[in-house]
């Protein structure tokens, strides 16, 4: 059934991943917790870095342990777990399956998509360019300032549906049921005349119903990351991988947006939201996100993490029309990834500094 959704889909919806710099074909790991000191070598980089939990790993990335340290591996099939004890240097593939592993993607150039940029539209915020687990799903929009009411529409081949709230989300009643393999449409009219169908990324703002025995398969895997016994944090990161391998792609915002509510200072979370969503077309929030990995990354000397989000929020710059803006945050990117001696995310970089130029 999958194969016939993804289809149906268009592709725009590939298997996914969470990794701004990750290449192409990459498979995603993720340090589950650390113990003790532990450093991190990435592919393709010299130096080393002081590793910690939450953080992104990829093929070719090695793991460094001293003095008692232990750390947990959970490897690209986004299920296994493998522990690392101390005095040891081993490739993140090491402890886990010979093949299985998923590649993912989202958080690349051209994975950018316009939208949500424009506050006096009540542009759809969720479902949005994502697939749903259940055929009840929240609606929610962005609020217009001096709207007091907004009229919804639910639209596909099967649905024809429409109420009236005085709120910013409402939940779709079920009834008619969302079929599997139907693409549908969220239109929200605020009483000022503003319409979701103004926002550019209205187009791309559709979602699909997962097929049940697709989200058998979510349920099982969540379950079993869940029998591991991770920190809270980083349990929520690895759900949200699960997530977005179906395409879950809302189910993975509400996972780690209440982190986000608490104050959390992961810099992970910040950047798996920027990243989706970049993806689905809702720069304001990416920005939002983006900018407070910088601050986070900065405040930790994280000079990968500050890279990252440097890279990410170039590309909502560009979006927002503002190349300026993005080639500053490009060329601060190239000289962490020069620290890091990672000659190819420069070259990269310096392709889209010319881009823009």
């Amino acid at each position: 059934m999958k194969f016939d959704r993804y289809l149906s889909f268009g592709s725009t919806l590939l298997a996914l991943a969470l990794s701004m710099p990750t290449a192409a074909g990459a498979s995603e790991f993720l340090l589950v917790d650390v113990n003790g000191s532990a450093q991190i070598r990435r592919s393709g980089q010299s130096q080393y870095q002081p590793a910690r939990g939450g953080m992104r790993l990829n093929t070719g990335d090695l793991v460094q342990t001293a003095g008692g340290a232990q750390v947990r591996i959970r490897c690209s099939d986004l299920t296994t777990t493998w522990t690392m004890n101390s005095n040891l240097e081993r490739g993140v593939v090491w402890g886990c399956p010979p093949d299985g592993g998923f590649s993912l993607r989202v958080g690349r150039q051209s994975d950018n998509t316009l939208g949500g940029i424009d506050p006096s539209i009540p542009y759809v915020t969720t479902p949005r360019r994502t697939f749903i687990s259940n055929s009840q799903p929240i609606i929610r929009w962005n609020p217009v300032a001096g709207a007091s009411r907004y009229t919804v529409q639910v639209l596909g081949d099967d649905v024809n549906w429409e109420t009236e709230v005085s709120g910013t989300q409402v939940q779709y009643p079920g009834t008619p049921a969302l079929t599997p393999g139907v693409e549908y449409r969220v239109i929200v009219e605020a009483d000022n005349g503003a319409s979701s169908q103004l926002d550019v990324g209205a187009e791309t703002a559709t979602f699909e119903r997962l097929y049940p025995e697709d989200l058998e398969i979510v349920e099982t895997d969540i379950a079993q990351i869940r029998e591991q016994e991770f920190p809270e944090e980083t349990e929520a990161l690895s759900i949200a991988d699960i997530y977005i391998r179906e395409d879950l792609l809302a189910a993975a915002i509400d996972t780690l947006e209440p982190f986000v509510a608490s104050g959390t200072e992961t810099l992970e979370v910040y950047q798996v939201l920027g990243d989706i969503y970049r993806y689905v077309g809702l720069n304001l929030l990416a920005e939002e996100r983006y900018e407070r990995s910088i601050e986070i990354a900065t405040a930790i000397e994280d000079i990968q993490g500050l890279a990252d989000a440097r890279s990410g929020l170039a590309e909502v710059k560009a979006m927002l029309d503002q190349p300026e803006a993005a080639i500053k945050l490009l060329t601060q990117a190239q000289s962490g990834y020069e620290t890091l001696n990672d000659t190819e995310r420069i070259e990269e970089l310096q392709k889209r500094i010319d881009d823009l130029t």
